[in-house]
Order: structure tokens, then C-alpha cells, then sequence
């Protein structure tokens, strides 16, 4: 007799607990919508038990996991946009998302984002603290990137389809971007189901999703860059890995080991660099703009707000290092400065050398993948924070390490 097989566990385990946590419709959700999600899991656990040839099986049941996801993924993001423009401008959504929508709107009209105070803006009135002030009304984190993709879809929806713009629209569209490479990239059927659910249905990143967090943005560009990388195509790699590189500094831990990568398969230090100008060229073309247009707002904004060196600073939060000395009393003021380079430093420059001698060993995309989670991990461990969205985008990362292939199909 056959058997359930993973795959159809994980999307019940996973699917479940979402529709009964996040609203799937703007009001009360109709049973109809409930019963066709639960006729389609239902489907989807009978195709493994019945007798027919494993391609149409796969082919059906791929079907209809693409349908769930839409459908399910779908209902809730559009429930989300619609409910926060029926109730106020800053329900339901992240400040950074939010911030990224006041950003569009001042560089459209000629104000510089980094230099400018957010103030009277919907970031002002999201719930930060009863006492505190949010330090990101002060600074625009991120960097150029997030503002300059998302464009096109403000003119699209804003000006044309809609009537207004959410900042998690283009969002979604990454997110199917990074749905449809995992699809291509997987060549077991199995796995790729497997990848598939635990990227989509992943619950320590979906909540962070509806919210709007650019964390899924930036690793969509990452993912395609590493996904040209396995294809060995390294001079449109650098391209997508520039994109990433100019949207959020998360990813910017990976480049000693990308260097590596590039290093030990080419052998030869002029081809690497060679191989290097794309990524180059492509985040100087982006960043350069915005940090000659005021180079001390960028730099406050982009790298000072983050490490405390700032009047208003990114606190010290989360489950890291940071956390504990202030629990112990080492640290007395969480927006205070502290020199967390020196454990980082300390720390991450043996292990960056450990870790090129491991991916010189078996240099393969999948190996590069892991040693970047692995890293990026310490590294945010021993910084100012290390927050619950950070935890979900190392899941991320790791799950996509572990279905990656390991050798190049030809």
C-alpha cells in the first residue's frame, strides 16, 4: 500500500496553522474559501495513495500546490492591503515599509531619503513605543535599491490600476520571482515540492511577509545571483548579487566567500576580478549617487544608525549578545554605544579564514550558502540585535542550503 509522502505533511502542517492565524479575506472569511483550501489538501493527500504513473503525480500535484499557494498566500496579502487602507495608513504594516512608501514620495520630488526627517509622515503615527521615540524616523536604513525597484510598481498602481500604492506589492512580486527560480532550480521531483512548501509556508517568515519586511526583497536578488552562479554564468551573477547588495546590508556578510567562490573556480586572481567588475560597476552605479548627494546623511543612515554611532540609533534588541549585557547590567541604555566590531572582529576574522579553507575543500554554490548562514548568524549574534525577523531569514537561508544542488548538472 502507499504511503503519505513528506511533502503532503509539511503543506497540511504548515498551510493549517496559517489560514487559522492570518485573515484570508478582507472581512469574515467565507466557508466556501475554507472549503475549497481544505478540498484541495484533502487532493493533494489522495494523489499519494493512488495508483497512476509518478509523472502525472507529480505534475498534478505541483498543480495544485501552485494553486494553494496563490490562492492561500494570495488572499491573505490582498485581505492585508485592503484592510490597512480601509482602517489607516499604518495598520497591519512594518515602519520599514511604510518608510520605504515616504522615501519613493520624496526622492520623486527631488528630496533626498537619507537626509530627510520622516516626521508628519505615516511612520510618525506606527505604534513604536508608549515612551520612546522611533529612531527610524530619523534615518532611512536601507539602501538605494529598495527605493529605486519599487518605482515602477508606485507609477503602475498609485497612478493607473489601483488608485494607491502598498510597498508590499512589490514585495509579492519578488516573492513569486524567488518561488518560480526555486521551481526551476530543483530537478528532483520530491525535493522540489518539498523546497517549494517550506519557502512559501515557512511560519518564521510568512507573518513577517504580510507585515511587509524586506527581507524576502533582498534575498529574491540573492537567490538569483547565486542561481546564475550554479549555472556558471558569473558576469549576470554579479549583476543580481550587486542588486542584492544594494537593497539590504544583511547580504553584505557573503562577499569574502563569494570572492572565494569566484577565486578557487577560476584559479587565477586577474579572471576573478574580471568577473567581479559587473557587481562592482552595477552597485557603484546605485550607491554612488545617493552617497555623493550627501555623503554624511548616507553613511549616518546606512552604516552609523546601526552600530550606535548616531544621536539616534538603532537600539540594542533581541535574543543576541547585545541583549544579554544589557540583561546583566553591562549595558545600561539600549541606544547607547558599545563596541560590538571587537567581538565581531575578534570572532568573525577566524572564522572567515576557517571557513574559505572548508569552501576551498568543496567549492559549490550549496556550500557557500550554508557558510553565509552560518556567518551571518555569529555575525548578528554579536552585534547590536539580533531580532525575530532575522531568526526567520536565516531558516530562509538554511532550508535553501539544504535542497540546493550539490554538483553542477550539465
Amino acid at each position: 500500500m502507499r504511503n503519505i509522502k513528506l511533502d503532503s505533511i509539511l503543506l497540511f502542517a504548515l498551510l493549517i496553522p496559517f489560514i487559522m492565524t492570518y485573515r484570508i479575506s478582507p472581512g469574515d472569511t467565507p466557508y466556501w474559501l475554507f472549503g475549497l483550501i481544505f478540498l484541495g489538501l484533502l487532493l493533494y493527500i489522495i494523489l499519494d495513495l493512488v495508483n497512476i504513473k509518478e509523472r502525472i503525480r507529480f505534475l498534478l500535484k505541483h498543480i495544485l500546490l501552485w494553486t494553494l499557494i496563490v490562492a492561500v498566500i494570495g488572499s491573505a496579502y490582498v485581505s492585508s492591503i485592503i484592510v490597512r487602507h480601509q482602517t489607516s495608513p499604518e495598520y497591519g504594516i512594518h515602519d520599514m515599509a511604510l518608510q520605504q512608501e515616504s522615501a519613493i514620495k520624496f526622492l520623486l520630488h527631488g528630496k533626498n531619503p537619507y537626509a530627510t526627517a520622516y516626521f508628519g509622515t505615516p511612520v510618525e503615527k506606527w505604534h513604536y513605543s508608549d515612551t520612546e521615540i522611533n529612531p527610524a524616523l530619523y534615518h532611512f536604513v536601507t539602501p538605494p535599491f529598495y527605493i529605486l525597484f519599487a518605482i515602477p510598481f508606485y507609477f503602475i498602481s498609485a497612478h493607473g490600476l489601483l488608485g494607491f500604492f502598498d510597498s508590499r506589492i512589490p514585495l509579492v512580486f519578488l516573492f513569486i520571482m524567488l518561488l518560480v527560480m526555486a521551481d526551476k532550480l530543483v530537478k528532483d521531483s520530491q525535493k522540489k515540492l518539498e523546497f517549494l512548501i517550506l519557502l512559501s509556508f515557512n511560519p518564521a517568515t510568512l507573518g513577517y511577509f504580510l507585515e511587509g519586511r524586506d527581507d524576502i526583497f533582498m534575498f529574491s536578488f540573492l537567490f538569483g545571483g547565486l542561481y546564475l552562479l550554479y549555472k556558471r554564468k558569473e558576469m549576470l551573477a554579479g549583476v543580481m548579487m550587486a542588486l542584492a547588495f544594494a537593497v539590504k546590508q544583511s547580504v553584505w556578510p557573503i562577499f569574502p566567500f563569494y570572492f572565494a567562490y569566484l577565486y578557487f573556480k577560476n584559479k587565477n586572481f586577474k579572471k576573478t576580478i574580471i568577473q567581479l567588475m559587473p557587481f562592482t560597476l552595477v552597485f557603484s552605479a546605485i550607491v554612488l549617487p545617493f552617497f555623493f548627494w550627501n555623503p554624511g546623511a548616507y553613511l549616518s543612515s546606512t552604516i552609523f544608525y546601526l552600530s550606535g554611532n548616531t544621536t539616534y540609533s538603532y537600539p540594542i534588541s533581541g535574543y543576541g549578545l547585545g541583549s544579554l549585557l544589557k540583561e546583566f547590567g553591562f549595558i545600561k541604555d539600549a541606544y547607547s554605544y558599545y563596541p560590538f566590531w571587537i567581538w565581531q572582529v575578534g570572532l568573525g576574522f577566524p572564522l572567515i579564514i576557517w571557513f574559505i579553507n572548508w569552501q576551498k575543500r568543496e567549492n559549490t554554490v550549496q556550500r557557500l550558502i550554508l557558510i553565509y548562514g552560518i556567518f551571518l548568524l555569529v555575525f548578528w549574534y554579536f552585534s547590536r540585535y539580533l531580532n525575530n525577523s532575522h531568526l526567520g531569514y536565516l531558516s530562509m537561508v538554511f532550508i535553501t542550503a539544504h535542497f540546493w544542488p550539490k554538483v553542477k548538472e550539465v
